[in-house]
């Protein structure tokens, strides 16, 4: 009989019964050590903190050598995947600089070729001026009115209906204004009407307030093109208030009962604003003529109402007396 094979089981057997054990005293080790910390956290707070603040300082290093390696190979792996992956990322790269040069190419044709027309066309559009460029001293965004403070006023050439314009886009517009002071209508004020433009479809409209952060697009006119989350909305120039091209905001939510826009510049934390004039002003009242005054309707003639009269070109010539223009042009037929 071979009896070779009994002391080798014996020992494997042996050596498995050593690491069990050794298994089982460690781990009750441990979980008497965490019991006793536990009993002495409750006992006593600042021995407990002390003792797991040592422990952290001797297992940092322990810790910091088994993960060294952990580290070099999730370093390498990713070292290897970025080295595979530069290539397609610099391919999509070169076709983005492509299609950026070709349309930075084109725009400058398209902007030499509208200067050019506009100088045949000897078209004139009015240019933008600013009065004043202040500080927001106060805004205040209350249940019914949103509006805010300027500690400029009629002093320093400030005005109603005047465009309030931010760093990165409209803010409001001037709508009372004392010596020292202006109040500012916000663009979130649900009084506030903006005539706007959508960028990408052109389609025209108005951004009005909602006494919300937000600003809701109304009166959509033009192509009937769905709107997107990301387009942006900037002024039309409509109305003469708002000079063209300021931003608005940004679509960020599409609804049945109109789009939900972000303004470009929140008023609150807005700093530094400009003040500008209309973009366009209102004419002034025509200038009479030499002879005659503004001439009114036969309509218009009721009770109370002036009429024209001729003026008479001798000094002293009593005015009731002067024909009236009409009578003038009467001529007797023989």
């Amino acid at each position: 009989m071979d009896w070779t094979q009994t002391p080798r089981r014996s020992s494997a057997m042996r050596r498995e019964q050593n690491l069990a054990l050794v298994s089982a005293v460690i781990s009750g080790a441990v979980i008497a050590a965490g019991l006793l910390l536990l009993l002495l956290a409750r006992v006593n707070p600042e021995t407990a903190s002390s003792i797991r603040t040592m422990a952290t300082d001797v297992a940092a290093p322990a810790w910091g050598v088994v993960r060294a390696p952990i580290d070099g190979m999730t370093r390498l792996v990713a070292g290897i995947g970025d080295y595979f992956g530069a290539v397609s990322r610099a391919q999509a790269l070169e076709t983005q600089l492509d299609l950026a040069n070709a349309r930075l190419r084109q725009s400058r044709v398209q902007a030499r070729e509208l200067v050019q027309l506009k100088r045949l066309m000897a078209v004139r559009e009015p240019k933008r001026q600013v009065i004043v460029t202040t500080r927001i001293a106060a805004a205040a965004s209350g249940s019914v009115v949103r509006t805010a403070m300027l500690a400029v006023g009629s002093a320093a050439g400030v005005s109603r209906d005047m465009p309030v314009i931010g760093a990165d886009g409209l803010v409001g517009r001037t709508q009372d204004v004392g010596q020292l002071s202006s109040l500012v209508l916000l663009i979130t004020d649900p009084l506030s009407r903006v005539p706007v433009i959508i960028e990408r479809t052109g389609q025209a409209g108005l951004a009005a307030g909602s006494n919300q952060p937000t600003l809701v697009l109304i009166d959509r006119v033009g192509p009937d093109l769905p709107l997107r989350v990301g387009d942006r909305i900037v002024t039309s120039g409509d109305g003469g208030v708002y000079p063209p091209g300021v931003p608005v905001g940004v679509v960020i939510e599409v609804r049945n009962d109109g789009p939900v826009i972000r303004p470009a510049q929140p008023p609150l934390g807005a700093g530094f604003v400009t003040v500008e004039t209309a973009w366009l002003q209102m004419p002034a009242a025509a200038a009479t003529g030499p002879l005659f005054d503004a001439p009114v309707p036969v309509e218009a003639r009721t009770r109370g109402a002036p009429k024209p009269r001729l003026r008479s070109a001798e000094p002293g010539a009593d005015p009731a007396t002067e024909p009236t223009a009409a009578a003038a042009l009467i001529v007797p037929v023989p």
